[in-house]
Formats: C-alpha cells, structure tokens, sequence
C-alpha cells in the first residue's frame, strides 16, 4: 500500500509550481512533496548575507544572480505531460508493490514488512550522504523528529504489517479500498486536527461515501480467504486490519507533513521511516520465530518482497516528481485509479471471487475518490469569485 502517503489526503492534481508561494502550498497540501525547496531557500538566504559581508562592492551583483539560481530551482523538473505519466505511473508502480505482497501471503507479516523497508534505506542512505557532501542541508530544525520516529513505528506496524494480515484474509480486491478509503477520511479529519486545513461539504459527503463502502466490504459475504495464507481469522478481522492500516497511514501522512514543514527535508523523513522499519521489524522477527524461519521462505517469496520494496520506493519518487508539476488535485484523480487497479488484479491474477458487495463497495470507494479528487483549491476559488465580482 502507498506510504502514505501517502500520504495525504489523496488528492494529485497539480497547479503550476513557477513561484515561491505556489511550492510551499504544494508542501503544505500533500504529505508526498518534497521539503528541499525550502531548505534550499534557507541556505540561498545565508548565502546572500555571507555575499554583502564578504564583498559590498558586488552585492547587487551577486544578490540577482542568487535570484536568478532560487527561481530556477523552483522550477517543476518536468512537464505537465510528463507530470501526468509520472502520476500514473506511481498509481501503476503502488499496484504491483500491492500484488508482490499479495504473492506473499504464505510468508510472516512482519517478515514480508521488514525486508519491504530495507530498499528505502539501501537507496536513500546514499543519496543523503550525496546531499551532504553538496553541502544541502538535510534539517533545518530536528525538533519534531523523536515524534516522528514514533509515528513511523506505528506506520510500519500498524500500517504496513496489518495491511499484509489484510491481504491474508479478505485478498487484493478488497483490502485496497478500505485502507484507501480509510486513509482518506482519517487524513482529512487529522489535517483538520494536527495542520487546521479545512473540511469543506464536498469533502465531507466524499467521506460518508467511503465510509459506507468500508461497511459494505467489511461484510462477510464480501470477500474469501485466500488458499495459500497462513492467517484463519474471519473477514471482519480482515477488514478491521485494512481499516486499521488505513488510519496508521493517514496518521504517517499528517505528521510527515509537518515534520517537513517543521524544517526536515523529504528524502530525510522517508529514511529515517525505512531505518525504523528495517530495525525494529526485523528484532520482531528474529525475536519471535529465530533465524530457523527465515530458512522455509523461498527464493521466490524473498524476490517478490524485495520487489515490493522497491516498487513502493519507485512509485513514491514518481508521485514526488509529479507533484511538483501539476496541481494535487490532478494527482490524486490518477491515484484513485489504484482501486480499480487492485480489483481487476485481484480477480484476474489471483481468482478472488467477485461478489455484489465487492462491487458495491469498490464503486462507492471511486466515487468518493472522484468527488474528492474534482473540488477545487482555494486558490482557484478565490480566483473566480474575483472574476465574478
């Protein structure tokens, strides 16, 4: 499932990233967007102090060429077209990260979310000490980071271990939607709670709908068991995980994004939630089966965890990209595509039975999506109440 992200509440479109105001708003909206504009607007900052120290005679100068470099950097990396195949990309990326683990059913739910983090750290710790070593400045203030550290232990067990007990027990199709969903409407009230970001009416009926679809699929006779999973507990149980996944990723997303506004850049949160991840899911691991059940897992299931590892990451550093070039609502239009995605996945690739509440509850679940992912921003509200007036 996405890291929440993803995440925030899901919606992916985007507005033109051009100018300073317009980056900091696309921090501020999305759990997803990278905080290196402003760490990278701070050390313009002290470079234009240290320039008038240094060398008064030439600070016009170097102060328009400082100017010149910030408004480049605020550029988006790529295009509109480009933002829009990187978005889609990421909803397709996230899918397959979902259907590796499902392919992992047979194997300790904290085993498959241990070696799912590790691509995280394996990729990010060098690419930190690469910022580093340009003299980037990974934190500006390190104030929120104990909280954060706990925030991400609870979204790598509570999300990303109860999201594989899901897949376990009510399967693809089913567990997506909910967590999704779930994610959706605890993002919007915590946003509300933790960062004052508004509830509007159309965000609220979005979240009525979705939560009559989390209903509708957590009924027995919604979903089955998968053959090859190791778990025997009833689909409520399922679904209670899904629902509990869901939650833990919406409280990831809303501390993440304001442990980014508090000063500490993307990438660096992202590692520090995978060196979480990697260390205390694996001394659970070790602590509860021993070294002995990591030899009954084959090379096939330790292939596809790896897989789902780096998939996650890819399709994280995608939707980072994408949302930087279009506006979040776009965005997280693609993004709903994952719920379709996983049903069709799950009753083609793996069989799981379609039934009318499946139906039902998927369609309810996009439809909350869509309704979410059309409401416009508030800039583009004030904008057409001042052509109106």
């Amino acid at each position: 499932m996405n890291d929440p992200e993803v995440q925030t509440e899901p919606d992916h479109a985007c507005e033109e990233i051009l100018q300073t105001e317009n980056s900091l708003r696309d921090v501020e909206s999305s759990d997803l967007v990278s905080a290196d504009a402003v760490s990278k607007d701070a050390a313009l900052s002290v470079e234009v102090v240290e320039t008038l120290r240094s060398k008064p005679l030439a600070a016009t100068e170097k102060t328009s060429q400082v100017e010149i470099r910030s408004r480049r950097e605020l550029r988006p990396p790529v295009g509109n077209v480009m933002g829009v195949v990187l978005g889609l990309s990421a909803a397709v990326l996230y899918t397959m990260a979902n259907i590796a683990l499902r392919h992992c059913v047979a194997v300790d739910p904290f085993l498959v979310s241990a070696v799912k983090a590790v691509p995280t750290v394996i990729v990010l710790g060098p690419f930190l000490l690469w910022m580093l070593a340009r003299g980037e400045a990974l934190a500006t203030s390190r104030r929120l980071i104990p909280r954060f550290i706990v925030v991400s232990l609870i979204g790598q067990f509570v999300g990303n271990a109860a999201f594989q007990v899901a897949l376990g027990t009510i399967g693809l199709a089913a567990s997506v939607p909910i967590t999704l969903g779930v994610l959706i409407v605890g993002g919007a009230i915590l946003g509300r709670v933790l960062l004052r970001e508004p509830v509007r009416l159309r965000t609220i009926a979005a979240m009525m709908m979705i939560i009559i679809a989390v209903v509708i699929l957590s009924h027995p006779s919604t979903s089955e068991t998968p053959e090859t999973s190791i778990t025997e507990h009833p689909v409520w149980v399922g679904a209670l995980c899904a629902a509990a996944s869901g939650a833990a990723y919406a409280l990831f997303g809303a501390v993440m994004r304001q442990t980014m506004r508090g000063g500490v850049s993307a990438p660096a949160t992202m590692f520090i939630s995978g060196l979480v991840g990697t260390l205390s899911l694996w001394a659970v691991t070790l602590a509860n089966s021993g070294l002995d059940s990591l030899a009954v897992v084959d090379r096939s299931q330790w292939s596809m965890m790896a897989a789902a590892g780096a998939l996650n990451l890819s399709a994280f550093v995608a939707l980072s990209v994408s949302l930087k070039a279009l506006p979040v609502v776009a965005v997280n239009l693609i993004n709903a595509s994952q719920v379709a995605m996983a049903a069709i996945a799950g009753v083609i690739v793996f069989s799981e039975p379609v039934t009318w509440p499946l139906s039902l509850g998927i369609a309810l679940t996009f439809a909350g999506l869509l309704v979410l992912a059309n409401r416009r921003s508030p800039a583009s509200d004030k904008r057409q109440a001042s052509l109106t007036k």
